[in-house]
Formats: structure tokens, sequence, C-alpha cells
């Protein structure tokens, strides 16, 4: 495969592939993998958190609504940090 079409799938999706990751709340990173929690909702996630525990995948924060606004980011990981 040529180098310049690597990727290239990723070009047609939403922000090409990137967003924040529920688990970790890593802004601006590609949520290729799929997890699946005990109610079967299937979540995007980073590479990093592919092979997270179940109980982790349960605690996974809704980051649709989440403002990439530093404060509100601080809050969110304040919030997250005190669930684990």
């Amino acid at each position: 495969m040529a180098k310049t079409h690597r990727g290239k799938g990723l070009w047609k999706s939403p922000s090409k592939g990137r967003g924040t990751c529920p688990l970790c709340l890593s802004t601006r990173i590609k949520l290729l993998y799929t997890v699946s929690d005990k109610e079967n909702h299937q979540i995007k996630v980073c590479k990093k958190c592919k092979d997270a525990p179940a109980e982790r995948v349960e605690k996974a924060t809704d980051t649709k609504q989440l403002a990439f606004r530093g404060k509100h980011r601080r809050q969110l990981h304040a919030r997250h940090a005190d669930s684990i």
C-alpha cells in the first residue's frame, strides 16, 4: 500500500476519527477501537484504552457535551479522578 493512501478511510469520518477518549479523557486523539460495556453499548476508545478492564469501561464519561475549554476539562478530570 502506498503511503499516500494510509488512513484514507479516516478522512471521511467526523473529525477524521479524532475526539476525546471517554476512558482516559485524552483530547484530539484517534478513537479507532471499539469496546463494549456490560450492556453491550459500543464505545470508541484510543489505543491506550483498548485493553482496559471491564470496571474501567463501566466508568466511561460521556464526551458528547464536553467543552474544549481548559476550565471545563480540568473540572471533568477532577471528577473523573475522584470516581476512580
